[in-house]
């Protein structure tokens, strides 16, 4: 997983491509593909919504990656997503030790979150226009994970 994020955040989308298809490839290799795709979709799906949200109400700026549509839409840029889709990838593995203690996990990653984002900005991938809106992302990162945790605990102790 920090690999991933130093391929996406340092390397951009070429780069982070290179280390999700690694990631992709070990869950298939490992036959383990079918159950980390819902997390796969589901965190890639709210990444993009939540990333790009946080441009629109001024909490990130991501500058020239930011992805131009047509009639004025702007998306979070690829490299954030595939960020998210890699997270996705770890639910089951190396986020594990998390998904067993959905609050600690919350908490802990919801407190990172942050630090992850302003990383991100010495790197040069992102600015960060006030620190404010760094704690509104921390409670959303904490109640998002809290959800994405206690659910994936849910499934894997059905198993």
């Amino acid at each position: 997983m920090k690999a991933a994020w130093l391929c996406c955040v340092v390397g951009g989308a070429s780069y982070g491509a290179a280390a999700l298809a690694c990631m992709f490839a070990l869950s298939i290799w490992r036959r383990e593909f079918a159950q980390d795709l819902p997390f796969v979709l589901l965190l890639g799906s709210i990444g993009l919504c939540l990333d790009t949200f946080w441009m629109y109400a001024g909490v990130l700026d991501y500058g020239q990656a930011a992805i131009a549509l047509p009639l004025g839409i702007t998306l979070a840029p690829s490299w954030i997503i595939m960020l998210w889709l890699a997270v996705g990838l770890s639910i089951r593995h190396s986020l594990y030790f998390l998904v067993t203690r959905p609050l600690f996990g919350a908490l802990l990653v919801g407190c990172g979150s942050p630090l992850s984002y302003l990383t991100g900005e010495r790197f040069g991938a992102v600015v960060i226009p006030s620190l404010e809106g760094m704690v509104v992302l921390a409670v959303v990162w904490i109640a998002l994970f809290y959800v994405v945790f206690s659910r994936a605990k849910t499934q894997l102790t059905a198993v």
